[in-house]
Parts: structure tokens; C-alpha cells; sequence
């Protein structure tokens, strides 16, 4: 059974709270609620026998969110970066069947998406097709590692897709929303797929 529920509970107060905080478009409430996010889902994830690598890849994530809510685009990158490291080191330690056909499929999905958001990158083409690459890893690992971790990784992959269709000058209103929504759970089901007592 899983513990340290009041943390959890609490992490998705915050997920709901920053959404909020978005629509009224409070930038401290914004923040606030943002460098809470995963210092609070570390807690849950250590006392339920997280490992270190998890802490580290939570922190590397705190970072990120707090560059790129600043609007610190390639270091918020770097620091989202090294979140992924941990987390393909993690998922390619514990898979226990390396599936082919993930890789092809998730490789399809990052030359395409390079390919459709190239043309309104500008400057910030090769950050991201870096950074998408080791996205892209995270995806695949994840998803070598059952459902639970394979939906979390599909999701990061999603909230920084939006990221980037954002970067390439295509807007839409519910963009910053799902960025969040889909961020939040992903990292969730990141974190739980690599804490004690976890089915797979």
C-alpha cells in the first residue's frame, strides 16, 4: 500500500491550484504554485522507497520549471535535460523487455515533429531537437517499463510537444492549460511507476 497520501493529495491541490492560477493569470500565484509541484511529489516518492536517481530527476524538474517560468528557455531545457538522463537511466536499468517497435514508433514521432516545427524554431532549433531527442528517450525507456510508466512518458512527451508548437508561433488558448495538465500527471506516473511496491 502506498503511503504518505497527504502528500499526494497535496501535489494535486497544487496541480489543480496552478491551473487556476493560469486562468487568472497571477504570475506569483503562478510561480508559487509551480516551485511546489515537485518538491511535494519527491516527499510522496521517497517515502514510498523512491530512489535517489528520482530525487535528482524531481530537482533537475524544479529547476526547469522555475527557468522556464522565467522565461529561460535554453537553461530551463538543460535543467529538464538532465531530469530525462535520470529517468532513461532508471527505465533502461529496470525494463525487462526492450521493445523494437517502441523505438520505431516514438522515432517516427520525433523526426515529425522536428520536421512540422522546424520552419518557426529560429534560433532555438538545435536546443530543441536535442532536448526532444532525450525527451524521446524518456518516452521509449518509459514505455519498456508497463502501462503506468509508458502513459507518464507518452504525457511528457505531449506537455513539451505543446511547448514546442507554442515556440514555433502556433497558439491556441487551451495550449498553456494541457502543457500543465499533461505535465503534471506525467510526472506523477513517472514517479509512482519507480517507488516500492509498484505492480508494472
Amino acid at each position: 500500500m502506498k503511503r504518505g497520501t497527504g502528500w499526494l493529495a497535496a501535489y494535486g491541490v497544487l496541480s489543480a491550484a496552478h491551473l487556476v492560477a493560469i486562468a487568472i493569470d497571477e504570475t506569483w500565484s503562478q510561480l508559487v504554485t509551480k516551485v511546489l509541484l515537485m518538491p511535494t511529489l519527491a516527499v510522496w516518492a521517497r517515502l514510498n522507497g523512491g530512489p535517489v536517481t528520482l530525487l535528482v530527476g524531481l530537482a533537475a524538474s524544479l529547476v526547469g520549471d522555475v527557468l522556464l517560468q522565467v522565461d529561460q528557455l535554453v537553461p530551463g531545457m538543460a535543467a529538464f535535460g538532465v531530469a530525462h538522463v535520470c529517468y532513461v537511466r532508471m527505465f533502461a536499468r529496470r525494463a525487462q523487455r526492450r521493445s523494437l517497435a517502441v523505438l520505431a514508433a516514438y522515432g517516427v514521432v520525433w523526426v515529425t515533429a522536428l520536421v512540422l516545427l522546424w520552419p518557426g524554431l529560429g534560433d532555438n532549433r538545435i536546443p530543441v531537437a536535442v532536448y526532444s531527442l532525450l525527451l524521446t528517450a524518456t518516452a521509449v525507456t518509459s514505455g519498456w517499463n508497463g502501462w503506468r510508466g509508458g502513459v507518464g512518458g507518452a504525457l511528457f512527451l505531449v506537455s513539451d510537444g505543446l511547448i514546442g508548437v507554442g515556440l514555433a508561433g502556433h497558439e491556441f488558448g487551451a495550449r498553456p492549460y494541457l502543457v500543465m495538465a499533461t505535465y503534471c500527471i506525467a510526472q506523477y506516473l513517472l514517479s509512482s511507476s519507480l517507488t516500492d511496491g509498484d505492480s508494472r
